[in-house]
Order: structure tokens, then C-alpha cells, then sequence
């Protein structure tokens, strides 16, 4: 995930559409051509990766969290449509996780977020398919969820922080 300001010149419409297209159109056109298959097989399984993010916008990264929202909206349609086969579909939101991504934000920006190991996470999501959770939420990527429910002014709120320090340190 990359920081995208749709203010920004560096925001060209090339690194937005490259960003829709990992996070969003991507995976729908993998789903379009390997569906037939799955649907032959006795067993199969889907397993989109959203984000925690789906549920609760970051404001420094929107195009990221719009196109994890439309992933998650995805998957649930997608879930609902399969139901009647033999083909599981799965979402698995992870939270704020130990890769090189995080590399890119500044640790004031992360302040507050529980990172998870990359290991933990992937020990989560194999347990969630193989009990059929079929969203699989580990760690703060559920609690985003539940507090975007109970209090949605509040969570964008803080959320909004790390986009008022950015200014500041832009004037």
C-alpha cells in the first residue's frame, strides 16, 4: 500500500488506476477466469485478501481503502452467488501487518495500530477456511469493523490524524 494524495501531482491517474488494478480489478478478473474450473472441482475455495481497511477509510491512503471496500463488497456477492456449489469463497482482512509495505509509513502514522506477524496472520486465515469463516478478520481488523458500527465519527476521527500531521508538516 502505497500513499496516494489525489491532491498531489505524484497521485497520477497511472498510480490510481495501478492501484485499482492490484487491489480490486485484479483479483475480480482471476475470480472471472479460474471460476469455471473451480466450479468443476468437488471441493474448491476463493480467497480474496482485503484489509482491515475495508471497513474504516485510512484518509492518507483512499484509493487503497476504496478498492478494499470494493473487494470485500465483492467477495460477500460473490459468496451469496456460490452458494448453491461447491465453491467456498473466503475474505481474509488483515490488520496492520509485519511486511515491507509498512516501511513506506512513518511510525507516528502507525502509532496505536497493533502490528501483526506475517506468520500469525497467515496461522489465523488457514484456521478461519478450515472451520469455514468465511470472513476471516484476525487481530485489529475486527475490531475496525466492530468500532466503525458503534461509533463511525469517532474511529474516521482518529483515523484522520496521521492526515492533520501530514499537513502540518507540509506548511
Amino acid at each position: 500500500m502505497r500513499e496516494i494524495n489525489i491532491h498531489d501531482k505524484a497521485g497520477s491517474l497511472e498510480d490510481i488506476t495501478r492501484e485499482i488494478e492490484i487491489n480490486l480489478s485484479g483479483p475480480i478478473r482471476m475470480v472471472k477466469q479460474f471460476l469455471p474450473h473451480l466450479k468443476t472441482k468437488s471441493e474448491a475455495a476463493i480467497m480474496n485478501v482485503s484489509s482491515g481497511l475495508a471497513f474504516v477509510p485510512l484518509p492518507i491512503s483512499p484509493v487503497y481503502c476504496a478498492a478494499k471496500a470494493g473487494l470485500h463488497s465483492f467477495t460477500e456477492s460473490l459468496r451469496v452467488q456460490l452458494r448453491n456449489t461447491k465453491v467456498k469463497v473466503f475474505d481474509l482482512a488483515p490488520p496492520a501487518t509485519q511486511t515491507e509495505l509498512l516501511d513506506d509509513f512513518n511510525a507516528e502514522d502507525m502509532n496505536g495500530a497493533s502490528i501483526m506477524k506475517v506468520e500469525d496472520m497467515v496461522k489465523v486465515a488457514v484456521k478461519g477456511m478450515q472451520t469455514d469463516r468465511f470472513e476471516i478478520r484476525p487481530g485489529q481488523a475486527n475490531q475496525l469493523k466492530m468500532m466503525n458500527r458503534l461509533a463511525p465519527g469517532f474511529i474516521l476521527k482518529q483515523m484522520s490524524r496521521s492526515v492533520d500531521r501530514m499537513l502540518r508538516t507540509q506548511n
